[in-house]
């Protein structure tokens, strides 16, 4: 397959690229910096929002869209697809959970309503409202060829908000970042997230054999909770299990109290994400369709290792980290 990436260089773009290039794909990147995000790509210089010309003339099997999901996202979107239609067979696009209506079913599957503009607005309305207008300008041009993986949280290797836990954790192992441990929220809540390795592996799959439509792509595909989660880190870290630490549990109304208005990509998983109203999603479409997801063990030991390869200090200063210390405190005080 001749593959063509919109956002190489960013998260899931980045693992569709590598697992494309494992596959046996070409694969051609269009960046503005010119710049590869790995070697063996065939690299475009363009901007989205710019000169798209490096693309005219050119075709392509398939092309993977990770544009941002911002007010001016759709023209940029829909700009780039009337260009490549024609030329590309099957266009990808990314997409979210948080489509899907406030007021719909508590476990959504594809079928689900989704927002509207007359819904009441909430921290997700303005994002979700800019991806059904991204899904809407490339289905208008691509038809029953329009591929949109409507992903959630996402994880492992070169993320922030899931890195903190393995990280967090193998410091306290080994001394270095202080041996108690905060928790955030109820240890055996389930949790669902996705390895982006596994989504962008899948998603190449799915290219390469010219298959459209609607999936969610929210994992793990199992009942996991935090507690088995973080388990996975100590063990990865070096511990028996999380029981092995001096851990602090702090309540889910504390955690909203504190970091209420703090970035989400400050914040480590799982705080309470009180404005995503589903229970859960339902997935079971794309893991009819091949998609599987890394365990809870492999997920923490590699992205421990990548973790130790890049700036750990980075991935640890965040706000919760500076908050961390007076939280125990604060904990230990109740």
């Amino acid at each position: 397959m001749r593959l063509l990436v919109l956002g190489g260089g960013g998260f899931l773009g980045y693992h569709v690229v590598t697992a494309a290039l494992a596959a046996g794909h070409e694969v051609t990147v269009l960046s503005r910096s010119g710049t590869a995000p790995v070697e063996g790509v065939d690299v475009v210089t363009g901007d989205r929002q710019g000169d798209l010309s490096g693309l005219r003339g050119r075709e392509w099997d398939a092309a993977f869209d990770t544009f941002n999901d911002t007010d001016d996202g759709a023209p940029a979107i829909a700009a780039t697809a009337g260009l490549l239609a024609g030329s590309v067979g099957t266009y990808g696009y990314v997409s979210g959970m948080s489509v899907y209506a406030p007021t719909g079913p508590d476990v959504p599957d594809e079928t689900a309503p989704v927002r509207t503009a007359g819904l009441e607005t909430d921290r997700l309305q303005e994002r979700s409202l800019a991806k059904l207008a991204g899904e809407a300008a490339v289905r208008e041009r691509f038809g029953e060829q329009s591929f949109f993986p409507r992903v959630g949280i996402m994880v492992g290797p070169r993320s922030t908000r899931y890195t903190y836990w393995p990280v967090r954790i193998a410091g306290a192992v080994n001394g270095s970042l202080g041996q108690t441990v905060l928790v955030a929220g109820d240890l055996d809540r389930p949790v669902q997230y996705s390895d982006a390795r596994s989504i962008a592996a899948w998603c190449v799959r799915m290219l390469a054999e010219g298959r459209g439509g609607t999936y969610n792509t929210v994992g793990p595909g199992r009942p996991d909770t935090l507690r088995a989660v973080l388990d996975a880190c100590a063990v990865a870290a070096g511990a028996g299990s999380l029981d092995d630490l001096d851990t602090v549990v702090a309540p889910e109304d504390l955690m909203r109290r504190k970091l209420l208005g703090i970035d989400e990509e400050e914040r480590p998983l799982w705080f309470p994400e009180d404005q995503i109203p589903q229970l859960a999603i339902d997935s079971s479409k794309a893991l009819a369709a091949g998609l599987t997801f890394s365990t809870p063990l492999e997920l923490a030991t590699d992205t421990l290792a990548w973790a130790r390869d890049a700036d750990e200090a980075a991935l640890t200063d965040g706000t919760f980290a500076r908050l961390e210390p007076a939280l125990v405190d604060l904990v230990g005080r109740h």
